[in-house]
């Protein structure tokens, strides 16, 4: 009996202690809390931010985190610019610096890392994390400030390289590295700072292959019209970025050899027509686009047949090619709203560039819209005290209004005594531009730069609130620039 209860005592022991442990092993997972947003803190750099008289070929910093590089090369501006790109490396909670020029005696340089500097665990940047020092026994402090539009929309652009030249030669831009760099914001701001005292040519550059020259006519440039004398700072020197029509003065190579042969065509090629239509209804106003499968060599158009309403009268027309590639063409005919149409294709009456013609005949049959499926747009323009810091203040200019959608101008028309009115406005959400007219052509004309005279483009004003068109409505906005 003694043995049993013994046993029976031994067993409720070894049963409460793996109860207790089992409970103990319990994992508990850990509290939820706020996510860290804070950016890594700087604890200390050596040699120390604002040196003068710096000597050192490497500088490294010590931040209060786990650190890493983001696109480091891409981000870091060094102005005044460097032959030889730092080397820029991070370890644990230090980032070293190594610097492979020479740097210019009397001079302050500025290491702006951008946002590259981020904590390891939830990569939250600093902003603007930026080092100076001198070479000198004093610190340049001039600022220059200003922003960057897109003269064709006048919209912003982020990241367009802000470029500053001691040389005062055109094609310093094209040839040469710029002194000073910085690059545009978000909303289209620069700032350069710690600039020295003197005359310099400020210009920007749009570009894809980062040299920070101008050398391709696919960059877009902005360029101020004069000098800038900088003994003090300078507060908005604002310009407007272009793309210039004709080949800048940095020649590009032009391909050599026989043009290339036209692509081939298929075994048993057929020519084929089909006409552009929105649900099988024509926009008033507009011409139908007529498209073929390849390019045109020859087209008939008095074969052509255009009957209106039930009727099928004969109505005139004009055709006329729409594009370089010959392959569409353009029917302009004044509609009439809600009529039906015929448009007759007869055997033979278009041939391509491999000698196909068209091999049988085909109807096309559609209707105009009516007047009903459109808006109308009363718009009035007023020109308030902001815009003549921009604008001359004589009146020789005239305006133009643009509404864009999908980034294409879709209607346009010039503003008379402040008013413009549209009809037959297609429904959809429009951007508003207004357009300074400078030679009054009607169209927006861009810039020159390698050219004589230099020309600034015409300057597009965009109206802050889109334009929503619905059928059978009336819209009466009013702009002020």
């Amino acid at each position: 009996m003694n043995q049993n209860f013994r046993g029976l005592f031994g067993s409720l022991i070894v049963l409460a202690l793996c109860s207790f442990f089992t409970q103990c092993a319990n994992i508990v997972p850990p509290g939820g809390g706020s996510r860290d947003t804070l950016a890594p803190r700087l604890i200390s750099v050596n040699p120390e931010d604002s040196t003068l008289n710096f000597k050192s070929q490497s500088v490294v910093f010590h931040f209060n985190e786990f650190v890493e590089l983001d696109n480091v090369i891409e981000k870091m501006i060094v102005s005044p610019t460097l032959k030889r790109t730092p080397t820029v490396t991070a370890k644990l909670r230090t980032i070293t610096l190594l610097i492979k020029d020479s740097l210019q005696p009397n001079t302050t340089y500025t290491f702006n890392f951008g946002d590259a500097v981020k904590d390891v665990n939830e990569r939250n940047p600093i902003e603007d994390f930026q080092y100076v020092v001198s070479t000198g026994t004093y610190l340049d402090s001039l600022q220059v400030t200003g922003k960057l539009l897109i003269a064709e929309t006048g919209r912003v652009d982020s990241n367009v390289a802000v470029m500053l030249y001691s040389n005062m030669e055109d094609s310093a831009v094209s040839k040469e590295k710029p002194l000073y760099l910085a690059k545009t914001k978000g909303d289209g701001t620069y700032r350069f700072k710690n600039i020295k005292p003197g005359t310099y040519r400020i210009f920007a550059i749009k570009e894809e292959d980062r040299d920070f020259q101008y050398t391709s006519k696919k960059e877009m440039i902005a360029f101020a019209d004069e000098p800038i004398e900088l003994k003090e700072n300078l507060a908005n020197v604002n310009m407007a970025l272009f793309s210039e029509i004709d080949t800048v003065k940095a020649e590009e190579e032009q391909p050599q050899g026989e043009p290339p042969p036209p692509p081939k065509q298929p075994k048993k090629p057929k020519l084929l027509a089909a006409a552009e239509l929105n649900g099988g209804k024509q926009e008033l106003g507009d011409s139908l686009s007529l498209v073929f499968n390849y390019p045109l060599k020859t087209l008939d158009t008095a074969k052509i047949l255009l009957l209106e309403d039930t009727t099928h009268k004969q109505v005139p027309f004009t055709l006329h090619v729409a594009d370089t590639t010959s392959k569409k063409y353009k029917m302009a005919y004044n509609w009439k709203p809600g009529k039906p149409y015929q448009l007759i294709l007869p055997e033979g009456f278009a041939t391509d560039t491999a000698g196909i013609t068209t091999l049988k005949a085909d109807t096309i049959a559609f209707e105009a819209k009516s007047i009903d499926d459109y808006g109308i747009i009363k718009l009035s323009l007023t020109v308030g005290d902001s815009a003549h810091l921009v604008l001359p203040a004589d009146t020789a200019y005239q305006f133009v209004v643009q509404l864009v959608s999908n980034k294409e101008i879709k209607y346009q028309g010039v503003i008379k005594n402040g008013k413009w009115e549209r009809g037959l406005v297609q429904p959809g959400e429009y951007e508003i531009r207004v357009l300074v007219d400078e030679n009054r052509n009607g169209i927006w004309d861009t810039g020159v730069y390698y050219g004589k005279p230099k020309k600034q483009p015409e300057k597009v004003f965009p109206y802050k609130e889109n334009l929503v068109v619905k059928k059978n409505w009336t819209l009466s906005p009013t702009v002020k620039l």
